[in-house]
């Protein structure tokens, strides 16, 4: 057996703590503790299913072929059969050359540069060059092969079961011609298949009886049953390898047979249940290179559906919160450098044990320090910049009405200037800017109305100039980006509710997305640009912890912090930050810093 210095080049080390930056797999000492120790990334345990960005045109029985970030999907049925085909790269689908027999039910095989749409109605096989569909020789029999699977690539081909009636028939393609082979062992339709023409899998399916569970594996000359799936069904999606493939969706038993959302994982001997899809339906397509990473789209929920989504499998990294040092005073409703790291980050303003305040405090990652103040305090205003170059624009303090003021702060990283103000008062709107020269104020509630708004202001480092405004008018909603002109507002309150809807601005308009999973007020964000955000904590009626994050089409459930607190604060990206301040069963000064990837430290017991 290797011992450890073999395996990691020395021996196990002495600390009087931890060591600062631990290798993985690397065990120490804790002299203070007196313990071993090691310390291991953070992943997943099981993969997920994420909304991605919908196909154009909405269809059932539809095929498909390439992988997660490369994909394409072509014929279906809308009704009638189309031969619409679409292209995805990873984050939108694009509407290129159509079939030229429009069709459903056929098989996708191959790539998105490279692929056959093979029977369906017909025996009909077309082949994609990446950019138009060519007819080449047909399937050898029958006339008409529906619901049917496959397995390879454009020149080398593997097409397998269907309907016409139901049939055990398998064909191999050599970029010719189609040449019959050994038949499945169970005569079936609406099956899944995955790997190549040398070494296959089908799975599922159905014989007009009950759904089946049945997989066989194919080595090239015979098919072979091994494991059952755990559940039965058909007109499933499907994608990945011989050893390493996926099974979701499609129709399930007891009778009135329904649409699932299950998903099964391949490894090669067994099937294991997953995390389900997040729209369960039959008639979709699948498209991948194993069963890490996935692509499912289109079928019938009802109705036909131009669903997309995202498979990520097991492993991947995690993101962690870490209690940091406090602030030195706590408070609520106070502004941030939003444009900042969560090394270098500004905290001013907001409501302290004292009422509302003018101190300023910088983190340099490790400790707060107060600064020179603002020239007013005040609250519920908006932070945006960096912690050397920030605004605070807006807000309010006592007396009421005196104390709702336009005014808007400039800091130099040394004193805050008064500068222009904006047009309109407001409290708890939000706001985005990469420094002290760009910004953008955006919704809160407006006295002069009175009301929440959804009026939207830009700063050009001289003046406020009133922009396109939110589609949903609201107050105590979120926002970050460190550019004026590629941001996200999302959450709120529009005075009937709380909210989750997102909006993107693109420096011109703001467009409607999908909406948080939980609607909630208060809370904090952490982002670069309209891509990339977490929106962290905040209330819903009680305060809470969760945090999501928006990967620039949908947002996840991700960690949560370790203290439930709304009206805080933050810096940083929705990779790395900060967040600090805000009320939890008071005032709090509680600073947390996130970060992804992130590990844990463990204890090796020695008894």
């Amino acid at each position: 057996m290797a011992e450890y210095k073999e395996i990691h080049g020395t021996k196990i080390r002495n600390y009087t703590t931890n060591p600062d930056n631990p290798i993985t797999g690397e065990v120490w000492y804790n002299d203070t503790d007196n313990v071993l120790k090691f310390q291991y990334p953070n992943v997943t345990a099981a993969g997920s299913w994420r909304t991605a960005n919908n196909m154009n045109t909405a269809r059932e029985y539809i095929a498909g072929a390439g992988i997660k970030t490369a994909a394409l999907a072509f014929g279906g049925s809308i009704p009638p059969n189309t031969g619409v085909t679409e292209s995805y790269d990873g984050t939108s689908w694009t509407e290129v050359n159509d079939l030229n027999t429009a069709r459903e039910a056929a098989v996708g095989i191959g790539t998105y540069t490279a692929a056959l749409c093979v029977g369906g109605p017909s025996a009909i096989n077309e082949l994609w060059n990446g950019t138009n569909w060519t007819e080449v020789n047909d399937l050898s029999r029958p006339a008409s092969r529906k619901y049917a699977a496959g397995a390879g690539t454009s020149t080398a081909g593997l097409f397998f079961g269907g309907y016409s009636p139901t049939t055990a028939l398998c064909e191999t393609w050599n970029g010719t011609n189609w040449t019959e082979v050994n038949d499945l062992n169970q005569l079936r339709y609406g099956l899944g298949g995955a790997g190549t023409n040398t070494a296959a899998l089908a799975f599922a399916g159905n014989n007009l009886g009950p759904l089946f569970a049945q997989t066989e594996t194919w080595n090239g000359s015979n098919w072979t049953e091994v494991n059952d799936l755990n559940t039965a069904r058909d007109f499933i999606g499907s994608n990945g390898t011989q050893t390493s493939a996926l099974a979701f969706g499609g129709r399930v038993d007891p009778s009135p047979i329904t649409p699932t959302g299950k998903t099964e994982l391949w490894n090669g001997t067994n099937w294991t249940e997953q995390n389900d899809l997040a729209t369960a339906r039959s008639g979709l397509a699948g498209a991948g290179a194993d069963n890490t990473s996935a692509l499912a789209f289109g079928g019938t929920v009802p109705p036909i559906t131009t669903a997309t989504e995202e498979w990520t499998g097991a492993g991947a990294p995690v993101g962690a919160w870490a209690t940091a040092n406090s602030m030195n005073t706590g408070r609520q409703y106070l502004g941030g450098s939003n444009a900042g790291t969560e090394t270098a980050a500004l905290a001013f303003g907001g409501q302290g044990p004292g009422g509302y305040t003018d101190l300023t405090e910088s983190y340099n990652g490790t400790n707060w320090t107060e600064v020179n103040d603002m020239t007013t305090g005040r609250g519920y205003m908006v932070g945006t910049g960096t912690s050397t170059s920030a605004l605070a624009a807006s807000g309010f303090h006592p007396p009421s009405p005196a104390g709702r003021v336009t005014k808007v702060e400039s800091w130099n990283g040394t004193n805050w200037t008064e500068i222009n103000d904006v047009n309109s008062h407001r409290n708890d709107a939000a706001g985005a800017g990469q420094d002290n020269t760009t910004g953008l104020m955006f919704g809160g509630y407006d006295y002069s109305a009175p009301g929440v708004t959804g009026k939207t202001e830009q700063f050009n480092g001289t003046n406020w100039t009133e922009v396109n405004d939110l589609n949903t008018a609201r107050y105590m909603l979120e926002g970050n980006g460190n550019s004026y002109t590629n941001c996200v507002g999302a959450g709120g309150d529009t005075l009937s509710g709380d909210t989750g809807k997102t909006e993107t601005w693109n420096g011109t308009n703001w467009t409607e997305v999908n909406d948080m999973n939980l609607a909630r007020e208060a809370g904090t964000a952490l982002g670069d640009n309209s891509s990339s955000l977490l929106f962290v904590s905040g209330s819903t009626g009680s305060r809470v912890t969760n945090v999501e994050e928006w990967n620039g089409v949908s947002w996840a459930e991700t960690a949560d912090v370790n203290t439930k607190r709304n009206n805080l604060a933050a810096s940083g990206s929705a990779t790395a930050g900060v967040v600090f301040g805000g009320g939890d069963s008071g005032i709090s000064a509680a600073t947390e810093e996130w970060s992804v990837p992130s590990s844990t430290t463990k204890t090796i017991s020695t008894d």
